[in-house]
């Protein structure tokens, strides 16, 4: 659900939301690129939770309603307003990331960097390793509910969970790198 603080547009929030760049209409895309690596949807098993996403930018902040699914290896995640209306559609199979907008949605999204954010919260540790380190990335979780993704000396994002399992879980992530936070409350659907 998506709420206006005085004088912020729900095109804004939503790109708060997102953070990032280039998408327009539908896009499919060859294999994924974003500025970290994904991990494979299957890694994470089968899971469905509707989120309330709180983020910050600076002074601004916005609300999002989501609702998240990994299933038979395919990853999506469902923006929607506070009328229930569906803003994006974002899939990736673990090759391809597709998106699917409302042309409400700014072209200044990057749904990569959103699967991306998802994927250091939710999926399995080994699983991140796997994928990140290659690329030049650490991930650590130096103590319970606690992970932390570095590039060499710097600290990327940091990842607070509010109990022992993700996706039942407050968390909140810190994207040091582009300057946002999110809180995430999910429920199991």
């Amino acid at each position: 659900m998506i709420r206006r603080p005085a004088g912020l547009p729900a095109v804004m929030l939503v790109s708060l939301a997102l953070a990032g760049c280039a998408t327009s209409g539908v896009m499919h895309r060859g294999a994924a690129s974003p500025s970290r690596p994904l991990a494979s949807p299957a890694a994470a098993g089968e899971h469905a939770v509707s989120q309330v996403v709180r983020g910050a930018v600076g002074d601004r902040v916005m609300t999002l309603s989501c609702v998240v699914s990994v299933k038979d290896g395919v990853m999506s995640v469902v923006g929607l307003n506070a009328m229930g209306v569906r803003l994006f559609t974002i899939r990736y199979d673990g090759k391809q990331v597709n998106v699917d907008k409302s042309f409400a949605v700014p072209d200044a999204i990057t749904p990569d960097r959103l699967l991306a954010d998802l994927q250091l919260v939710y999926w399995p540790l080994s699983s991140l390793q796997d994928t990140l380190k290659p690329a030049g990335f650490d991930v650590t979780e130096p103590s319970a509910g606690t992970r932390r993704l570095r590039r060499g000396d710097r600290l990327i994002a940091e990842v607070h969970l509010a109990g022992a399992d993700a996706w039942s879980a407050r968390a909140w992530l810190v994207n040091l790198e582009h300057g946002y936070s999110l809180q995430i409350d999910s429920e199991p659907l």
